[in-house]
């Protein structure tokens, strides 16, 4: 029983020195081409639930109030580049957090455009028709409320 366990140990610290590895580009490739060329898909399922379960509780979900949109992105953003998330796994990460209005515009999109997160979030911004005028409209009619501070209300034009 010990041995088992020392032995599941090890393969699970070499696992982790292998996905480090493949991280700083040392081994890139290595475990997908000894897959196979039929099994290529396993690498990049391997990455999404990685960063999928270490971004689960720090991604935002998308807010329904349309002005929050550009904020919502930029926030995305800001963590996409703290947690160094690759640029193939941006637009898989960011679709369950899309509700499922914006699911659905996005299935308009070609295959090749619905890959890049830029023309997703383009694609987005441009179906609610957030404009130039569309902001300047609510910053003129933005109101501070009771229960919001001086600052919150400034971040809201930040």
């Amino acid at each position: 029983m010990k041995l088992e366990l020392e032995i599941k140990r090890l393969e699970l610290e070499g696992a982790k020195a292998g996905w480090y590895k493949q991280r700083e580009g040392e081994g890139a490739g290595h475990d997908e081409e000894a897959l196979g060329p039929g099994k290529r898909g396993h690498g990049l399922d391997r990455r999404t639930n990685h960063f999928g379960d270490t971004l689960r509780h720090v991604l935002p979900s998308m807010p329904s109030e349309i002005s929050e949109l550009p904020q919502f992105f930029d926030t995305i953003e800001k963590l996409y580049q703290i947690y160094q998330v690759p640029d193939d796994l941006r637009v898989k990460l960011l679709i369950p957090k899309l509700l499922s209005r914006a699911k659905s515009i996005i299935v308009r999109m070609t295959a090749e455009d619905s890959e890049r997160y830029d023309e997703v979030k383009k694609f987005l911004l441009a179906e609610y028709k957030l404009t130039p005028r569309e902001y300047k409209n609510r910053f003129d009619s933005a109101v501070k409320g009771n229960d919001e501070t001086y600052v919150l209300f400034a971040a809201h034009f930040s």
